[in-house]
């Protein structure tokens, strides 16, 4: 999980749109994907069962279905694929989340900002549905703020119409 957030904030911190386009939310060891995280914790995943299933010797592991093909991914899609992989590889979960939580993170900023941050702290909360605020990342670069927003009103377009 905290691969895919870091994913996306590389691409979006770099570029001013997503790598996925997926929201993810305030959790206490968050950011999470919900859709994702539900779909991880069943015993047979559907939304990636595509691409992984269970390790049958080890319940708490996936095992890909298919080998990588780089056919959809642009060459800056890869760069950012690799600089993050390097980045986790040797990580503890701990450490990821130290990562995420850091005292200039997204994750902490939008807790501070939707009033959260010592509800999660405090475990008085262990989950919200506040979606982490990426324009966050822009605060001080009027740019790419506004090709962030562009990008994010595109893809919400985009959802709607596969509705």
């Amino acid at each position: 999980m905290k691969t895919l957030f870091l994913l996306e904030e590389a691409a979006i911190k770099k570029y001013g749109f997503p790598f996925f386009g997926i929201d993810f939310q305030l959790w206490k060891h968050g950011p999470v994907a919900k859709d994702i995280f539900i779909d991880l914790s069943e015993q047979s995943p559907s939304l990636l069962a595509e691409f992984i299933t269970r390790d049958e010797n080890n319940p708490a592991s996936f095992k890909a279905l298919k080998e990588f093909c780089d056919d959809e991914f642009s060459d800056n899609d890869i760069q950012i694929l690799e600089y993050v992989s390097d980045f986790v590889k040797d990580k503890s979960a701990s450490a990821l989340v130290k990562q995420t939580h850091g005292l200039n993170s997204l994750w902490r900023k939008s807790a501070i900002k939707n009033g959260v941050l010592e509800l999660l702290e405090n475990e008085l909360k262990n989950s919200t549905e506040i979606n982490i605020d990426f324009s966050i990342l822009f605060e001080h670069d009027k740019y790419l703020r506004e090709r962030f927003e562009e990008m994010k009103e595109t893809l919400e377009f985009s959802k709607q119409l596969k509705k």
